[in-house]
């Protein structure tokens, strides 16, 4: 298991957290834990077409620098949270998963993934 996917780790522990992703800006899955049957690589791809409009949504309304996103669908939510300049979090949960958990570890992990990533 590498550092990041402990960190990562910290993420799926969470009661309902089937994967968590760190993804490049570019779309570039840099790595992930996420149950059998999972696309990792395909969330990646299309999760930053997802994160780049709530970046820019939020820039031409003026609501300054993207701290976290949310969908929220029908089976659980996937959230979306930058990671330094160069990447952001993927973060999919079932439907009854406590959100704040996942909150809190979104904030307390993100300056450990950019260190370890050296993003």
């Amino acid at each position: 298991m590498t550092e990041i996917q402990k960190i990562l780790a910290e993420f799926t522990n969470i009661e309902g957290v089937h994967t968590a992703c760190l993804v490049g800006r570019d779309g570039f899955l840099l790595d992930s834990l996420a149950r059998a049957g999972i696309d990792s690589e395909m969330i990646g791809a299309i999760a930053s077409s997802g994160f780049g409009s709530a970046e820019s949504m939020g820039n031409q309304l003026g609501q300054g620098d993207l701290r976290m996103t949310m969908f929220e669908f029908a089976n659980g939510p996937v959230m979306f949270a930058p990671v330094g300049e160069e990447a952001f979090l993927v973060i999919v949960a079932d439907q009854e998963t406590n959100l704040g958990w996942i909150r809190i570890s979104i904030k307390k992990n993100s300056k450990k993934i950019q260190q370890v990533a050296a993003l």
